[in-house]
């Protein structure tokens, strides 16, 4: 140990019996804790949001989308799943789908939704939806009733509770028609019965999304054997902007009108919201750490108001004005620490019961969740316990050097 950290562990003892000072230096201590306790709970729960988010999302949706330009729809789409699931070694499915918009009716109850036809064969290669189920499994298959196929269908819980429909029951789905020059001809009706009742907890889906299986899909919309697209699932979804690269080299060749997107272009602003959040949260946040490291700047400064005597003994003996600032410097940094430690703990702790026991809860209706999410990452409590101890080390600086300045004749002297 050196002779400036003997000494600055000595002056922080020598201020308990000090009533003053003492207090201030415990403000200064639980100031910075609850700045950093405040920044990693917040960071946490936003990490804890992205990734409920992004969960959800890509438990319905695909890593990566293979669609036509303009919309149009993929004939040959059997050769073009084929090609694609030998794209890259990090693809890990590729399933086809229809996607269309319709009426649904229940029980005189009408509510529109997303009609998406899915291979029931591929669906698990792709997608997590069944775990959404209670029955953790999609039954899309057609039945007869009454000498006719009905098709099975799986709806969101919200869009079952607009419909008043539970597993079992029958519902209606109409889709638009056009005749061949634009013009809108009488529908028909599609009659389905409700297999499984999905529940996401990502309201979009659950209140518009309705599943059936392909072939019921491009029967209702008389589209023969061609499809909407096909969805790609990938080992790392990080990476699904370089695999939709290796995609679309592969697909080149086989039709130019063929495109692949990842879900990071295509729900990118919602993502780029929430990481702007988390850092306007972080600036926001730190101004608490910033307000209590000037505790520690007046906690110096009557530290060495008090310790003129003794700075001035201690140049006559030969100390520099660099060990003088270390000296005071290091006294701050000890009050730094102490309250970054107390506030790692306490953000640590409140996440931990949070994150095991869910004592805060949140409405399911309102929100796509029942309790607060926490998701805590090493880096941010590193980063956050750096950023807090750079401050209180700037902020020790001024006091520090006001002491080195001291002369030692004028400090002696004014004792």
């Amino acid at each position: 140990m050196t002779y400036e950290t003997l000494i600055a562990r000595r002056y922080l003892r020598s201020i308990r019996g000090r009533g003053r000072i003492s207090v201030t230096a415990w403000i200064a201590v639980f100031g910075v804790a609850l700045g950093v306790a405040a920044l990693i709970i917040v960071l946490s729960v936003m990490n804890g949001f992205a990734g409920v988010v992004r969960d959800r999302l890509l438990g319905v949706n695909a890593h990566i989308t293979i669609r036509k330009v303009y919309g149009a729809r993929i004939p040959d789409y059997a050769r073009v799943t084929k090609a694609v699931a030998g794209a890259d070694p990090a693809i890990l499915g590729a399933s086809p789908f229809v996607q269309s918009e319709g009426m649904l009716c229940a029980k005189e109850r009408i509510a529109g939704a997303i009609i998406r036809g899915l291979d029931p064969a591929s669906l698990g290669t792709v997608s997590d939806l069944m775990h959404y189920t209670d029955e953790k499994t999609l039954d899309l298959k057609d039945r007869m009733v009454e000498g006719r196929p009905v098709g099975g269908m799986a709806i969101g819980r919200y869009l079952a509770d607009r419909l008043g429909v539970e597993p079992g029951g029958e519902v209606f789905l109409l889709v638009p028609e056009f005749s061949s020059v634009g013009a809108p001809v009488t529908p028909r009706y599609w009659r389905f019965i409700v297999t499984g009742i999905f529940n996401t907890g990502y309201y979009e889906f659950d209140s518009g999304l309705v599943i059936v299986s392909i072939q019921a899909a491009q029967r209702i919309l008389g589209w023969g054997d061609e499809v909407s697209g096909i969805r790609v699932k990938v080992r790392d979804p990080l990476d699904a902007d370089a695999v939709a690269r290796a995609i679309r080299s592969t697909l080149q060749p086989i039709d130019a009108g063929l495109y692949a997107a990842s879900w990071v272009r295509e729900n990118g602003n919602l993502f780029v919201w929430i990481r702007l959040e988390k850092w306007f949260s972080f600036l926001a946040l730190s101004l608490i750490v910033l307000v209590a490291s000037f505790n520690i700047m007046s906690i110096l400064s009557m530290i060495v108001m008090d310790k003129r005597r003794e700075i001035g003994i201690l140049k006559t003996m030969g100390a520099t004005r660099k060990s003088l600032q270390r000296i005071f410097t290091r006294i701050g940094l000890i009050i730094g620490l102490s309250g970054v430690a107390l506030g790692d703990l306490i953000g640590f702790t409140l996440c931990y019961l949070q994150q095991r026991y869910e004592l805060i809860a949140l409405p399911g209706d309102v929100y796509i969740i029942s309790a607060l999410p926490v998701d805590m990452h090493a880096a941010d409590f590193g980063a956050i316990s750096g950023i807090a101890l750079v401050i209180c080390y700037l902020m020790a600086r001024f006091p520090a050097r006001s002491a080195a300045a001291l002369e030692p004749v004028e400090a002696i002297r004014y004792e």
